[in-house]
């Protein structure tokens, strides 16, 4: 009998480790993530809810739509004032082609100096003009001049590409323009009419070094 009791009772179970959320019934909630950026109280309108904000205006009065072109033009030169300082935060209204510091420290050397180059366009349509109105001697004459213009313009190219690669390399020792991409971009501004050149020039003949690339103030 005392063995078949011992066998009939029953084994006991080892406790089990109590955890921290069996001590408060529930599981811990988690902290909001402090890191997460508030979105602001007005945020503005994107392109999309301007054009639907307007819609839902009405058609603009004869007064709205003068108001709506004078924002735009004044909005415009707030712009060309900044890219003509030098501003990075408007580096971005520029054209692909004339973004970058390196870009505005070229066009600096470029309109710091008087050069032949700048004249090339009227001499050559003069030359043109007067090509087909004279005599063959004139013509052959006009021809000699062209090809005499156009190889102080190389001779000038030569100099004007060692001094981009002097003051780029200078200022910007690890730049990642290509070089041959800089020199070209001088030479091109270097053979416009200086009222034509885009962006504007904004730089004397009496500009020193230093001032070269710099924000205007």
């Amino acid at each position: 009998m005392a063995k078949k009791s011992v066998q009939e009772a029953p084994a006991t179970e080892e406790p089990k480790p109590v955890s921290a959320t069996d001590k408060k019934g529930k599981a811990t909630p988690k902290r909001p993530n402090q890191s997460k950026a508030r979105p602001p109280v007005n945020p503005p309108l994107t392109s999309k809810e301007k054009r639907e904000a307007v819609k839902k205006s009405g058609p603009l009065t004869k007064e709205q739509k003068q108001q709506a072109r004078e924002d735009v033009r004044a909005e415009r030169a707030r712009i060309a004032e900044g890219q003509w300082k030098g501003d990075p935060l408007f580096d971005k209204y520029h054209l692909p082609r004339d973004r970058g510091a390196e870009r505005l420290l070229v066009r600096d050397i470029v309109d710091a100096r008087w050069s032949i180059g700048q004249y090339y366009m009227f001499g050559a349509f003069a030359i043109l003009i007067f090509s087909t109105a004279g005599s063959i001697q004139l013509q052959s004459y006009l021809f000699i001049g062209l090809l005499a213009l156009t190889g102080a313009i190389v001779i000038e190219s030569v100099f004007l590409t060692r001094k981009v690669k002097r003051i780029v390399l200078k200022r910007f020792p690890k730049t990642s323009q290509r070089m041959g991409g800089l020199y070209w971009y001088a030479i091109q501004r270097s053979i416009m009419p200086r009222s034509m050149r885009n962006p504007r020039a904004r730089m004397s003949y009496k500009a020193t070094e230093d001032d070269l690339g710099k924000i205007v103030k």
